[in-house]
């Protein structure tokens, strides 16, 4: 029988394992392939996890303090994650974004109690489509507003709390799920947290797992071992 969650932070993790059977039959795929359903998640993305793992460090190194402002960059999940978890949690949540990302991920941040700074995209950039230079402005005035709010910096490209939240979380999970029958692990990579804290801890369980990560190449994906 499933327990009553104290609040939403608690629904985050524990995401199913599904067997995707239809799939590699299809393929004509010899072996059993896993997906992970980490859309189940509340805010509907792993960046949950990474977002409370960020957090939860953060309160237990004593870098971030009671009721002080938490601010990140972002393109809608990791901003999704931290306006949960700071909500709960009571942490004033600042996202800061580029007007290229979607409107619909800044709405939602909004809903959820985060205030949401938009910044303007540069002159020759393509609508909707962010650059390395629209990322820079953004981060410049990320940058900015946690000085002038003495805020804590979410950080989620060199918080420890990122990849840990996996590796104590998504990792074991999936080892435990699938009674340890885990010859390789494939990913997607953004920040890298989710693949660098599963990789580690089911090579923890077994060395000879083999673990890849997924990238796009045009519009060929193609594996690369790391």
């Amino acid at each position: 029988m499933n327990k009553i969650l104290n609040s939403v932070v608690d629904a985050i993790g524990a995401t199913p394992l599904v067997r995707l059977d239809r799939l590699t039959k299809q393929a004509g795929v010899k072996g059993t392939i896993f997906a992970k359903l980490e859309y189940l998640n509340p805010g509907f993305s792993k960046k949950d996890r990474a977002a409370l793992g960020v957090i939860e460090e953060a309160e237990r190194s004593g870098t971030l303090k009671p009721g002080q402002t938490v601010i990140e960059l972002t393109s809608g999940n990791m901003g999704t994650g931290l306006a949960i978890v700071c909500q709960v949690k009571g942490y004033p949540f600042v996202a800061v974004m580029s007007k290229g990302n979607s409107e619909e991920r800044a709405r939602m941040m909004r809903a959820l109690g985060a205030e949401v700074i938009l910044v303007d995209q540069l002159p020759n950039s393509v609508p909707g489509q962010v650059s390395g230079g629209d990322l820079a402005l953004v981060e410049k005035i990320a940058q900015r507003i946690t000085e002038d709010l003495n805020g804590f910096r979410a950080d989620q490209f060199n918080r420890h709390g990122n990849w840990l939240s996996h590796y104590r979380g998504t990792g074991p999970e999936i080892w435990k799920a699938s009674d340890g029958a885990i010859d390789a692990f494939v990913d997607f990579v953004g920040s890298g947290g989710t693949y660098a804290g599963v990789s580690r801890a089911l090579k923890e369980r077994k060395p000879d797992v083999n673990c890849y990560v997924l990238e796009p190449k045009g519009l060929q994906p193609q594996l690369v071992r790391r």
